[in-house]
């Protein structure tokens, strides 16, 4: 058998046994999860609490960052003088830009739209509640 055969007998073989399928994953009917009786609630008090703790995390996160910042900073300027010098100012100045991202997500994108959210739901409760006392009435 030439190599050629072979090469092509091997690829044959090995395309054969590379199967492309999808498999979808799906939940049981019954909406089970893998806590049986255990359920999410999602009010507006929790996620408040949430949007607190996203809160406490971006001010952990700030003030782990301005430390960081300002031992690197103090490297910095020991560069002074040296090749390196103007690359690390690049570097911290880029740093400052990703952190303050990273601090604007956390405030506004999840603390923000979790508190939003709250609120949104605050009010949902608050109709919910006054439509069931007016039926209440009836």
């Amino acid at each position: 058998m030439s190599f050629d055969e072979m090469w092509g007998q091997i690829r044959s073989n090995a395309v054969a046994r590379q199967q492309s399928s999808m498999q979808l994953n799906q939940l049981p009917a019954d909406g089970g999860g893998s806590t049986p009786g255990k359920k999410l609630v999602a009010d507006s008090a929790f996620l408040k609490r949430r949007a607190t703790n996203a809160e406490t995390v971006r001010d952990d996160f700030v003030k782990a960052d301005n430390a960081a910042s300002k031992e690197t900073e103090q490297v910095g300027s020991s560069l002074k003088g040296f090749k390196s010098g103007p690359a690390f100012s690049t570097f911290m100045t880029r740093w400052r830009g990703q952190m303050k991202y990273v601090e604007n997500l956390l405030k506004n994108d999840i603390s923000g739209a979790l508190r939003t959210s709250a609120n949104e739901y605050a009010a949902r409760e608050q109709r919910e509640k006054a439509r069931h006392s007016s039926e209440k009435l009836k």
